[in-house]
């Protein structure tokens, strides 16, 4: 049997953190998975900066197809990414970002808590369920870029056969997020733009340049009434989520930045957090629109979806039950659920708060991973076993 904590240890273990590959820790889940029955599609993958990546996508089938009857359980996923955010600052008493220490009720590096917890949670909880008792696939999917830029999520949704039969057969899906093992519908997504103004550098002493800054106020001063829009406009406002705004933010670069040079590139990287139920889409285009009208040069990303599913639904309502919680909640921050709006059932459900994921001491309680394997056993096997111990 695989026990949640030792697991979640060696997998903090092995070094991933996003700007570099993913492919040791990846080959050691897809280990595990084989260990337990699963037959694994290695996806191999080249993300947003270049960098040589890994997704995994497995399915566990039922011993014996015999044990199918017409109503089933429909199967269920499990979704997570192995690439964790950088160790910089680092500065845990109890040891390194790698060294996977237990001290004071809790495990301690990084990944512990975003997310190698919950897999080692998820994976403990699987086996735990014999595959004799299986009647529908259990399947199993890992991401190597989450953190910076979630390619690894489109890639399974462009590649993974096993990714298209959950959209064929509309099978449920939890990722596992840290959110203290509370069930959550809904999460705001992200959309990135980049509007440049092109100067020419020079002596600033001379009048040879010609300073691309001057090109991109009026920009700015459209940018800052429609941060007081965001503030204000019910349209672009959601009261589920805190704060219920679309969290403009607005970062400036000069190229290049010293007093005695004129700017020859000024860029503005800007970033929202869309939400489900608001006017994020109109706004995005109005934004691109307006520094095109002005002559600026305007780079837009892929815009990463919020995810809402919906309360109502008999999967919500099936997790609610069984957490005894009385509604889902929203959250801020964004998932690979991004990519995944194909999937009509997907929640948020994992070990370990939001709080201490990417801190200089990011730890997860050996308490949230014991919750953590025991409620992902009883969800799996809901939904994969029609006999449930």
């Amino acid at each position: 049997m695989i026990n949640a904590l030792a697991t979640a240890q060696s997998l903090i273990q092995l070094e991933s953190v996003t700007t570099h590959s993913n492919a040791v820790v990846a080959d050691h889940m897809r280990s595990l998975l084989l260990a337990q029955q699963f037959t694994v599609e290695k996806l191999d993958y080249t993300d947003l900066h270049g960098i040589s990546k890994v997704a995994l996508a497995a399915k566990r089938l039922p011993q014996s197809t015999s044990l199918a009857t017409p109503d089933t359980a429909p199967g269920i996923a499990y979704f997570c990414h192995n690439d964790v955010v950088s160790v910089e600052g680092w500065n845990a008493p109890q040891g390194g970002p790698w060294d996977a220490v237990v001290a004071d009720g809790k495990l301690w590096g990084r990944g512990a808590c975003d997310m190698k917890g919950s897999a080692a949670a998820a994976l403990a909880a699987i086996a735990n369920i014999p595959i004799e008792e299986q009647t529908a696939p259990i399947y199993f999917f890992a991401t190597g870029d989450e953190e910076s830029g979630m390619a690894g999520a489109q890639w399974l949704v462009e590649n993974s056969r096993y990714y298209r039969e959950l959209v064929d057969n509309k099978t449920p899906g939890v990722i596992g997020e840290p959110t203290n093992m509370q069930l959550v519908n809904s999460h705001k997504g992200g959309c990135h733009l980049e509007i440049s103004s092109l100067g020419v550098a020079a002596h600033s002493s001379t009048q040879e340049g010609l300073n691309a800054n001057w090109a991109m106020i009026p920009f700015l001063t459209y940018l800052k009434s429609v941060s007081e829009r965001c503030e204000t406009d019910p349209t672009l406002q959601n009261s589920s989520f805190s704060p219920p705004t679309l969290s403009l933010n607005v970062v400036l670069k000069n190229e290049p930045a010293m007093s005695n040079i004129t700017v020859g590139k000024a860029t503005c990287h800007l970033f929202l957090r869309s939400m489900p139920d608001t006017q994020w889409r109109q706004l995005h285009e109005e934004i691109a629109a307006r520094g095109c009208e002005l002559g600026l040069t305007v780079k837009s990303m892929r815009p990463l979806l919020p995810l809402h599913t919906p309360a109502e639904h008999p999967f919500v309502q099936s997790v609610l039950q069984l957490l005894g919680q009385f509604e889902p909640a929203a959250v801020c921050y964004a998932t690979d659920g991004c990519c995944f709006e194909e999937l009509p059932d997907l929640v948020v459900l994992g070990p370990g708060s939001i709080e201490q994921a990417h801190r200089p001491d990011e730890w997860i309680t050996l308490a949230q991973l014991e919750l953590g394997t025991t409620i992902y056993e009883q969800l799996f096997r809901r939904f994969s076993c029609s006999v449930q111990s």
